[in-house]
């Protein structure tokens, strides 16, 4: 059982986490614009790797992360899907590479004169390295490659670096991402570059509780002839078993000129281990 104390400094410390995050928003509303690239789908996945799900997949296994975001402001839903794999072996291409494919598998949005219902506008591909390993500090690099399937022609070609540091129950990282358009448009701009930081602790003082890791977000992304863009989340994630776990979030994009929308995002990673 736990003490009155060890639950309210739990409490306390997921407030305090979940208050960080809202208090960022107002002081940015008014500055900063939503991202206009509709290539969202990888986003979840990558934020997710600095602080509840590993650097990469165990080698020789399989896992699946897929989610469902609504957005307060629009009615517009999405399930962003991510499926990865990393063979095992000895070399850097071949036993510390994950490979995926990012989408998503349902996106319906409001437009004028009803509702539009399809599959993603984008595939995103990614060979994410481990190029530092150590037993705090990892770090890794990540080609990426984003094929667009409709209302936007050409591809995005780029890189992630991703940095995390894990200490105690403690995982703090951050990311640096550039791509580039083959064909630019106003709703795909010739380069995108971003970073993003975020935060998570596995709470402590029960087996109940060792399953709960609070976490914070925070990314600012800027586009070619956009003005500057922030993407702020927080939520708590559930590790149900080793190879299972469900993810509760709020998130917020800034938008100048116009109110921030907010949405909520349920996840779920599912690793199926070995697949032979």
């Amino acid at each position: 059982m736990l003490s009155q104390r060890e639950v309210l400094r739990s409490s306390r410390l997921i407030a305090i986490l979940i208050s960080i995050q809202l208090a960022s928003l107002p002081c940015f509303g008014a500055l900063f614009k939503r991202g206009q690239t509709g290539t969202r789908n990888s986003r979840t996945t990558l934020r997710k790797r600095l602080h509840v799900n590993s650097l990469i997949t165990p080698p020789g296994e399989t896992e699946i992360d897929w989610g469902g975001q609504y957005s307060l402001s629009t009615n517009s839903f999405s399930t962003p899907s991510a499926v990865k794999y990393t063979p095992e072996g000895g070399h850097i291409l071949w036993g510390r590479t994950e490979y995926s494919a990012a989408f998503d598998s349902l996106s319906s949005s409001h437009v004028e004169g009803g509702r539009v219902t399809q599959f993603s506008q984008a595939l995103t591909f990614a060979a994410t390295s481990v190029v530092y390993d150590t037993k705090k500090l990892d770090i890794a690099i990540a080609p990426q490659a984003t094929f667009f399937l409709h209302d936007e022609s050409g591809a995005r070609l780029g890189a992630v670096a991703i940095a995390r540091y894990d200490s105690g129950r403690n995982s703090i990282g951050g990311t640096v991402s550039w791509s580039g358009a083959t064909h630019t448009s106003p709703s795909n701009p010739a380069g995108i570059f971003d970073a993003g930081f975020g935060f998570g602790r596995q709470l402590a003082g029960s087996r109940l509780l060792e399953h709960f890791t609070p976490h914070i977000n925070v990314e600012c992304e800027k586009s070619t002839g956009h003005a500057t863009a922030l993407f702020a989340s927080e939520g708590i994630e559930y590790q149900v078993t080793e190879r299972l776990a469900f993810d509760l979030s709020a998130q917020h994009f800034a938008a100048a000129g116009s109110a921030p929308d907010h949405q909520i995002g349920l996840g779920m990673t599912l690793n199926l281990g070995r697949l032979h």
